[in-house]
């Protein structure tokens, strides 16, 4: 009893001390201010077990549609499966009209054309992709390969990777 009212009281206090955390309209700053949702805006989330990404109109909170990558559980299991396999990170590019679909599973990264949500391109990269983000200038996307030792740069034109950057082994997540 004298270790659960313990802890309340010091979580109290550490409640009461937190200083609050502020953050502005991503990616700017602080005093940028905040652009309102509307129904031009889409949320894109990935799902790992159908091997879909779900189109979905914020306003409104309603699903637009369904990218569909691969096959879903447990059909993507045979050694026959199609498409991607555990399609997990995402990344924009700068302008908004790319994003960067990781499948985790089938080593990939898939590049989707936010205006038609097209698929444009799959390029396979090492094993256990994990993250993936556009530089800021928007002409590379860095790939973290979290099976492996390093960050694979890709070229967010030609798709092609074009460099490797050596990091301790077993990336996570990198971000600019």
């Amino acid at each position: 009893m004298i270790t659960h009212l313990l802890r309340a009281a010091l979580a109290g206090t550490m409640l009461a001390c937190a200083v609050p955390a502020f953050a502005g309209q991503a990616p700017f700053t602080t005093s940028t201010p905040n652009v309102p949702v509307s129904s031009r805006d889409r949320v894109y989330a990935a799902e790992q077990f159908s091997n879909t990404v779900s189109v979905s109109d914020p306003a409104t909170n309603k699903l637009l549609g369904v990218i569909r990558l691969g096959d879903p559980q447990p059909g993507n299991f045979s050694p026959l499966y199609r498409g991607q396999v555990l399609v997990h990170g995402m990344g924009f590019s700068p302008d908004g009209r790319t994003l960067a679909v990781v499948s985790i599973g089938s080593n990939s990264v898939t590049f989707i054309d936010t205006v038609t949500n097209a698929v444009k391109h799959t390029t396979y990269v090492g094993r256990s992709p994990h993250e993936a983000f556009f530089i800021p200038d928007g002409k590379e996307v860095w790939v973290t390969v979290r099976g492996e030792d390093y960050v694979a740069a890709l070229d967010a034109k030609t798709y092609e990777e074009t460099a490797r950057i050596k990091v301790p082994n077993g990336p996570g997540i990198q971000i600019f």
